[in-house]
């Protein structure tokens, strides 16, 4: 009892020395755009920035391993305080100055001192910033306490002390894979068409990479982008074992050696750059194509758009121009007609009748076609007119720029004047179709593509189901 009384005499005296200031309100000084300053104070209390953290910390995996404290608050002055009575503290990390997104920083307080571990700062600046080893800045908000035996009591008021410089650990994540192997001659300078699919997102966010390949049987290594650029074997990745044929295991840079499948068919490889480990799934024999002959191209199955199913699950999808109302058409799996063909079944069913009538389309123009497989065949078509969304068009995320269709080269394209901002491509001036992520491969709801101030003529191809692509060029002479 006896402690307390002395505690809050203590917290009282504090009160009264600054009696002609409303504490409750003194917290550091509102946002702004210079740096903090070295100290700020709180009811005759000052603080800055301990001896831990006054330089720059590049982490590491031995730093993150080390539980050696490192000191992050430091009191340098106090008002008089009962014998026997310390400091300890509540600290919070954001990314900006006025804490509009904050994460706990737990922390040890001794002699007026409060320490955390690199582990700690590397989880903050991972939390607030996402997973990509770069340089980061923490704002750290001080809520301090008076303790005295078992007992504390806040003082009234935080500090606000930073920026604290903190790069936090990550392995080296490239944006593009490639790869290579037995499937193209181990010819580093032939690599486009084995290049692994990706969201687009930030690879620390998203470190997953997929290939799906047919015939991939034998020996292969992974090439990641800059080594691509470089025609350099330099950096290409493997896995500690030659001929591995396991399913999965890890990826190595140091002494990488080649994988293998020595199974024929189709094979899905995905790497988790995180983590950097890899998995194979043998897919084998399947038929990922759907042909679409009929009256728009001559009734050729050889040279017919196509459709491709892209997870494997018998379902697909891809774009197709009819030139003129009341265009018939067919689906089937083969480019030519010895496979299974798919005629009107009605009602938005497939039959694989050889009497079933043609399929046909109401109105010119480009459709998404969507074919079910997974079950009682069904397939849906959606007519489809393109164009711009975003901050950098002229409507902004409101208002779409048209594009114009050209039937002779089968693209999309608008020439238009841009700011700086995002963009994406959308269909029928809403958000149930569209496309975002990387130019080279554009996928259904991805992510908005960066743009810069400027006039372009931006195209759109959707023939090729497997990888839709765009083209962003510049109008200008010159």
């Amino acid at each position: 009892m006896n402690k307390k009384i002395t505690l809050f005499a203590t917290l009282l005296a504090i009160l009264l020395m600054n009696a002609c200031e409303d504490v409750y309100d003194h917290v550091a000084a509102p946002p702004q755009a210079n740096e903090q300053e070295a100290e700020q104070s709180v009811s005759g209390f000052t603080f800055t920035l301990g001896a831990g953290v006054t330089t720059p910390l590049i982490l590491s995996e031995g730093m993150l391993a080390d539980p050696t404290l490192l000191e992050t608050i430091k009191t340098t002055a106090t008002p008089q305080m009962a014998e026997g009575a310390t400091m300890t503290f509540l600290l919070e990390a954001s990314d900006t100055q006025d804490f509009a997104k904050v994460t706990d920083l737990p922390s040890v307080s001794n002699q007026n001192s409060a320490f955390v571990t690199s582990a700690t700062l590397n989880e903050a600046a991972k939390s607030l910033y996402g997973k990509a080893p770069e340089a980061r800045k923490l704002y750290l908000r001080v809520s301090p306490y008076i303790k005295e035996g078992s007992s504390s009591v806040r003082i009234p008021g935080q500090v606000v002390l930073g920026p604290v410089t903190v790069t936090p650990v990550g392995p080296v994540i490239e944006t593009e894979y490639y790869l290579i192997g037995d499937i193209n001659g181990w010819n580093i300078n032939d690599l486009e068409a084995y290049q692994f699919s990706h969201s687009g997102k930030d690879v620390y966010e998203d470190p997953v990479f997929t290939i799906l390949v047919n015939n991939v049987t034998g020996y292969f290594k992974i090439v990641p982008k800059s080594s691509k650029e470089a025609a350099s074997w330099v950096g290409v990745l493997g896995n500690p074992v030659n001929g591995n044929t396991d399913l999965e295991g890890d990826i190595t840079l140091a002494g990488a050696q080649a994988m293998r499948v020595t199974e024929p068919g189709w094979v899905k490889i995905t790497l988790n750059m995180m983590e950097y480990t890899y998995t194979i799934e043998i897919i084998g024999e399947m038929n990922l194509t759907l042909y679409v002959p009929g009256g728009h191209q001559g009734w050729n199955p050889a040279e017919a758009p196509t459709l491709y199913s892209r997870n494997f699950d018998f379902k697909y999808s891809g774009y197709v121009y009819f030139g003129t109302a009341g265009t018939e058409f067919k689906f089937t799996s083969e480019p030519g007609w010895g496979g299974t063909n798919y005629g009107n079944g009605g009602n938005g069913t497939l039959s694989t009748d050889g009497g079933a009538g043609n399929l046909s389309v109401d109105e010119a123009g480009i459709y998404k076609i969507d074919v079910d497989l997974s079950g009682n065949p069904l397939y849906t078509m959606t007519r489809t007119e393109w164009g711009l969304i975003g901050s950098a068009t002229a409507g902004g995320w409101d208002n779409s720029t048209p594009m114009t269709y050209n039937p002779v080269t089968g693209r999309w394209s608008v020439t238009t004047t841009l700011v700086d901002g995002e963009f994406k491509f959308r269909a029928n001036n809403g958000w149930d179709i569209n496309l975002g992520g990387p130019l080279n491969n554009l996928g259904y709801n991805g992510d908005n593509i960066p743009a810069t101030a400027g006039t372009y003529t931006i195209t759109l191809d959707l023939s090729d189901p497997m990888a839709f692509k765009a083209t962003i060029a510049s109008a200008l002479p010159g």
